[in-house]
């Protein structure tokens, strides 16, 4: 095989992924998290930081590098980002109450040794550029980052163990993704110096593994919805009143027994603890199976509950904002939008149409 076509097509691969990143990067950034994780945050950073890595090996086989100043070592930085990342990410789905976001404790390392990069490449003749340089010496800099990544894989498959997700999810595909490259880079570079120096053209092909992981993973978001585990994808089904026509669901009858839909700051990280399912599961549940977001799913067994109290003669010793009060709406408008939405009319004419 021509090796000129291999360099091309792998440069061209690359330069995909770099792309990719990049666009995941920017996806979760604008993505809005009404719960204490963020993990759309750390995604963001891990994809943006995945790409900076790509690029500059791109640079290097190029011949770029040399004329960017600064770009490998604030790149060789970043790398320090992604273990913690991807240990914080692992950490969002097991539904702990602490926020996570990018300005975790876990990153204070990194901030640190990015600072002292950018202030070693802006000011190198100072005490504290001295040492920067020191630090930023390629074999120092490996041996830290290698001895940083392998403690937190160590942590990382432990907490991992404990969220019960399959492999082929997002999760397990980063886990498994990441580690596997960063210990095949770890196997060239014991190469490098106890046998001899491998053409730069390997690097480059270890970085397609990070483009291929990348695309699996936009296409996850942005191709098809996570299939179901019979490998069909589900079709939605109506909002209205697909809560109340499945009572033999065990979620759904946890739910109506202890009647979590009354708590009005209920949300879907305090009702996945309550049930004691994975957030994820539970929104995969409720998104796929019943075709609608957490609001319009608590709403509905809220309405439920307002209805089939409006249909006897218990509701004479309450308002019907009483009820809904009750039922769990924190005000009026939510109350009368979603009753709205989920009966086709507004309550009063609804109470107009109940036998007396």
């Amino acid at each position: 095989m021509d090796m000129a076509i291999v360099k091309d097509v792998s440069l061209l691969v690359n330069a995909v992924g770099v792309g990719n990143c990049f666009l995941l990067s920017f996806a979760y950034l604008q993505k809005k998290e009404n719960n204490a994780q963020q993990p759309g945050q750390i995604l963001s950073l891990l994809f943006f930081v995945l790409g900076i890595v790509i690029l500059n090996t791109i640079f290097n086989f190029t011949g770029y590098s040399q004329r960017l100043y600064g770009f490998e070592p604030l790149s060789n930085a970043l790398c320090f980002a992604i273990a913690p990342l991807l240990y914080l990410y692992v950490k969002s789905y097991r539904g702990v109450k602490k926020r996570i976001s990018i300005w975790s404790g876990h990153l204070v390392h990194f901030y640190v040794y990015l600072l002292v990069t950018v202030f070693t490449l802006w000011i190198p003749q100072n005490t504290l550029g001295a040492v920067g340089q020191i630090l930023m010496d390629g074999n120092v800099m490996r041996l830290l980052w290698n001895i940083h990544f392998f403690s937190y894989l160590i942590i990382i498959a432990i907490d991992f163990r404990n969220i019960d997700k399959e492999l082929w999810q997002p999760p397990g595909i980063l886990v498994l993704g990441v580690a596997s490259i960063w210990f095949l880079n770890l196997l060239f570079y014991l190469h490098n110096i106890w046998i001899k120096p491998l053409p730069i053209l390997i690097y480059l092909n270890i970085t397609l593994l990070f483009s291929g992981m990348t695309l699996l993973l936009f296409y996850q978001k942005f191709g098809v919805t996570e299939n179901s585990k019979s490998g069909k994808r589900r079709k939605k089904t109506p909002n209205k009143s697909v809560v109340r026509n499945d009572a033999n669901d065990p979620i759904m009858t946890a739910i109506r027994e202890n009647k979590y839909y009354r708590n009005p700051k209920l949300d879907i990280r305090s009702l996945s603890d309550e049930l004691q399912l994975p957030y994820h599961d539970l929104s995969v549940v409720i998104n796929q199976e019943y075709g609608q977001n957490f609001n319009e799913f608590i709403n509905s067994f809220r309405i439920e509950e307002v209805v089939s109290t409006l249909q006897t003669s218990q509701y004479h010793s309450y308002t019907i904002m009483g009820l809904a009060q009750k039922a769990g709406f924190k005000s009026a408008s939510a109350f009368y939008a979603a009753f709205k939405k989920e009966k086709g009319t507004t309550p009063t004419a609804f109470l107009q149409r109940v036998p007396a």
